[in-house]
């Protein structure tokens, strides 16, 4: 490169430090200062120059020079733009999620005093508040321990994506059953073998989502944890299940007593809005700006677990049109035969 050129080049830079290189290959003195960015955030890139020729007076070519870069935010930590602030997110949702759990734990004993029985739609709502509970916690950690190293743990980080995604899957198995009637119209599965191909099929699904999330979690064109292939084979899941669901309601409804119906009309809209939701974020993340994908995406998981969670309970829970109407009392699930 001309050294008009290269000084040329040099001038557009935003920011420059002058380093003097120690014989011997020793590592120079600390050179720190302050980048800053308006409106959007910026990818900032480094250079080493020698336009003087100073470096090379019997050669060309710039000797190998190492540069060892650290670049942490306003707050000492070395989140990213797409990190800043996740760390308070994360603890108030474990303090939200803290109360969720213990008050799901509470209702499941007081059931089970009440009915003598295991099996209990609040017992797979607890699983799944339980496991997305180990997600947020995991996930805590992991970017506690990150704003220090900028590592993280990674061994956290597939723990917490598998928790999140068992969350999903025990909480759409929930829906897939109430929807077909179970402690609606019948307590007992007498065809069992109908409901294990579904049930193994949702699970296969949930785990190859988890599989390719934690394949891809470092590949630099990703902004959240569901874009590429696994967010489209989440989409497709969803709104297989999602008619699935509604298929299956269409024939509870029509064989339940009135009574029943108080209860299923509000379960399906909660239902049907946590089915389409998650497509929904995949579909809005693709409209907003990359550097926010991430907290779309992040943000809105956890409330539509959050609220999914607390609707049904609230569903499930007290004196209401379920425990007016629900079956649910006798032998433990699954066995027998059908009502």
């Amino acid at each position: 490169m001309e050294e008009s050129e290269c000084k040329e080049r040099t001038k557009t830079a935003i920011r420059h430090n002058t380093l003097i290189l120690r014989d011997g290959g020793s590592w120079t003195g600390i050179a720190s200062g302050f980048l800053r960015q308006k409106t959007r955030p910026y990818v900032w890139f480094m250079a080493a120059g020698n336009c003087d020729g100073e470096l090379t007076p019997s050669n060309e070519t710039l000797p190998l020079v190492e540069v060892y870069a650290k670049f942490t935010g306003v707050d000492g930590t070395q989140f990213s733009h797409e990190e800043i602030g996740m760390l308070g997110l994360y603890f108030i949702a474990l303090i939200a999620y803290t109360a969720i759990l213990g008050y799901n734990v509470y209702n499941y004993y007081m059931d089970f005093q009440k009915t003598e029985r295991l099996d209990s739609p609040i017992l797979l709502l607890l699983v799944a508040v339980g496991c997305e509970f180990v997600s947020i916690f995991t996930m805590w950690i992991n970017l506690l321990v990150y704003s220090y190293d900028g590592e993280g743990v990674k061994a956290l980080h597939v723990i917490a994506i598998i928790a999140e995604v068992a969350s999903q899957f025990f909480l759409s198995m929930l829906l897939i059953l109430i929807s077909w009637g179970w402690t609606i119209t019948f307590l007992e599965f007498g065809d069992i073998e109908i409901f294990i191909p579904l049930l193994l099929l949702l699970l296969i699904m949930h785990l190859l989502v988890a599989g390719l999330t934690q394949l891809t979690s470092d590949e630099y064109s990703k902004y959240h944890d569901y874009q590429g292939i696994q967010g489209l084979i989440l989409v497709i899941s969803r709104l297989g299940m999602l008619t699935y669901f509604l298929y299956g309601m269409k024939d509870t409804y029509a064989k339940s007593r009135m009574k029943a119906r108080v209860f299923l009309k509000p379960f399906a809209i909660c239902a049907g809005v946590y089915l389409v939701s998650f497509p929904f974020l995949v579909v809005l993340c693709q409209v907003c700006a990359h550097y926010v994908r991430h907290k779309v995406m992040t943000i809105g998981s956890i409330l539509v677990q959050s609220v999914a969670m607390c609707a049904l309970l609230r569903l499930f829970v007290g004196k209401n049109a379920y425990t007016q109407v629900s079956k649910h009392g006798g032998t433990i699930l699954p066995g027998g035969k059908g009502d």
